[in-house]
């Protein structure tokens, strides 16, 4: 695995990615201490629809798979006494203005 430092990596940031692009991975490294990995993008582990949403920018591709059991087991959120979803919505867009 090829390192670099995070000057190393701004400064020859378009070389480290042709680098990726030929199948290596790059270790990004500062003070020493890995930080970052670079590594290829590979679309064909998501469906479609996620994979275009990923190129837009507008959401992340999965970190780890669904662990289904786990997800499962967690318990159900509940909303207090008296509030609605819709209304709780509400007041966060309003405070994010």
């Amino acid at each position: 695995m090829l390192r670099a430092s995070v000057s190393k990596a701004k400064n020859s940031l378009s070389a480290l990615l042709g680098r990726v692009r030929s199948g290596e991975t790059v270790l990004i490294t500062h003070r020493g201490k890995p930080v970052a990995q670079l590594c290829a993008y590979d679309a064909a582990e998501l469906t479609p629809a996620a994979a275009e949403l990923a190129i837009q920018g507008v959401a992340d591709p999965p970190k780890a798979p669904l662990d289904i059991a786990r997800f499962l087991a967690a318990p159900v959120p509940r909303l207090p006494s008296g509030c609605s979803a819709s209304s709780i919505i509400s007041t966060e867009r309003d405070e994010s203005r």
